[in-house]
């Protein structure tokens, strides 16, 4: 028919170069990704440095979509614990920041963030401890206040009760004194 018949290595290496070209596509779709979530972690390092809170929990909750459970996930994770229990973090959450230590401990408990995380958490239920105490050391405070308060009426009320009581006596002195004359 009037063409070169097509022979076996060819096709060998027909089939060789298409796997070639879609594994590389996936290879350089990982790359990106991988690019993605580098670009991500450091714009969010930048953003919590300069005190963008929002923006630099958008950029951790980038890399943990692209991640997922693997590296960097769990950097992420611990930063945004990072986040949310950062004193100059107007949206400041200790329970939230205790539920991202939390999930690194869970579900990265081989990272080295997790030993990180079991400090901050041990940390923030002490503060909270402390912050409890402090409420009830001011309600007791505020009480012993009112009673002493309570206590300075009552001995005012019993000096000029006393006060009178001893008008009294002097009055009734002067009237004995009188009648006597």
């Amino acid at each position: 028919m009037g063409g070169e018949p097509v022979r076996a290595g060819k096709h060998v290496f027909l089939c060789f170069a298409l796997l070639s070209l879609l594994s590389g596509c996936s290879l350089l779709k990982d790359w990106n990704e991988r690019q993605d979530i580098h670009a991500s972690m450091l714009q969010g390092q930048t953003l919590l440095e300069r005190g963008d809170f929002e923006g630099s929990l958008r950029q951790y909750q980038k890399v943990l979509s692209l991640a997922g459970s693997a590296p960097p996930g769990d950097t992420a994770t611990f930063n945004m614990g990072l986040i949310y229990a950062h004193p100059l973090n107007p949206h400041r959450d200790n329970e939230q920041a205790l539920g991202f230590f939390g999930r690194v401990i869970d579900d990265h408990p081989d990272s080295s963030w997790a030993a990180q995380a079991k400090i901050w958490t041990s940390v923030l239920r002490d503060a909270e401890q402390s912050r409890r105490e402090m409420e009830q050391a001011k309600e007791v405070i505020e009480k012993s206040r009112q009673e002493i308060e309570r206590a300075r009426q009552i001995i005012q009320k019993s000096k000029q009760v006393m006060e009178k009581s001893q008008q009294v006596d002097i009055e009734i002195e002067q009237k004995r004194r009188e009648r006597r004359k």
